[in-house]
């Protein structure tokens, strides 16, 4: 290991060699299993960077869909999402299990277990809700429901920002299993990524609000006898 620095801190370059002690010849050892982990971040940012959020802004903007459009994009998206999240799973028990290492020893892969669990669960809560009303029905929605709305909406916020951080956990991980901590690509990848996330929950924000903005506006027409036929903003489709 060594450093950049002429003070004691954590050594930010690391590398494997082989000696030659007849030649006195060295050369660097290839690092193994870099692509597999690098596959595993690449597929988790999919799922939690790009897809999981839009299958969210699908649900907070589903008045801009027609009919059950917004559910059936959700559905999908989140499927698709939970797929590659048991992928990035089974790449990382795999690899640390030829790394010889001891499974979920410190956070990163304790959550990545946490979070391997929850969103199946998710999942499924998603798939067995509770019926909503028949669309034009003056029916109210159960108490069933609307405790599984509630409760279906917190699991997924939740999930998101455990998402979020776990990225960036391993972000730092990568670069301190593979010579790259302190480094500029270490610092640009991360600068880059919050970015994106930034982006991505401002997106989120602005959706929610335009969305219930939306609501309001339609219940006044309402109410004032403008809006004589139901507005998207009232007909919450569910398949």
């Amino acid at each position: 290991a060594y450093g950049i620095i002429p003070t004691i801190s954590y050594h930010t370059g690391k590398m494997e060699f082989y000696l030659n002690l007849s030649s006195g010849a060295a050369e660097e050892k290839a690092t193994p299993f870099m692509s597999a982990w690098l596959a595993h971040g690449i597929i988790a940012f999919i799922a939690w960077g790009v897809m999981v959020p839009t299958a969210v802004q699908s649900a907070i903007m589903r008045s801009l869909f027609k009919g059950p459009m917004w559910f059936k994009l959700h559905q999908n998206i989140n499927a698709t999402a939970m797929a590659l999240t048991v992928a990035v799973f089974a790449i990382g028990v795999a690899v640390t299990s030829k790394e010889g290492a001891v499974h979920f020893v410190n956070s990163h892969e304790r959550m990545g277990l946490a979070m391997f669990l929850l969103v199946i669960i998710q999942v499924v809560d998603g798939a067995i809700r509770p019926p909503t009303p028949a669309p034009g029905s003056e029916d109210e929605k159960t108490l069933s429901r609307k405790t599984w709305e509630i409760g279906h909406r917190i699991g997924g916020v939740a999930l998101l920002a455990c998402g979020f951080w776990q990225m960036d956990s391993g972000i730092k991980l990568y670069a301190m299993k593979f010579n790259g901590v302190g480094s500029s690509q270490e610092k640009g990848v991360i600068i880059g990524y919050w970015v994106w996330i930034g982006f991505v929950v401002a997106m989120l924000v602005i959706g929610s609000v335009y969305f219930k903005f939306l609501r309001s506006k339609t219940k006044v027409e309402d109410k004032s006898g403008d809006g004589g036929e139901e507005g998207p903003a009232d007909v919450e489709e569910d398949a």
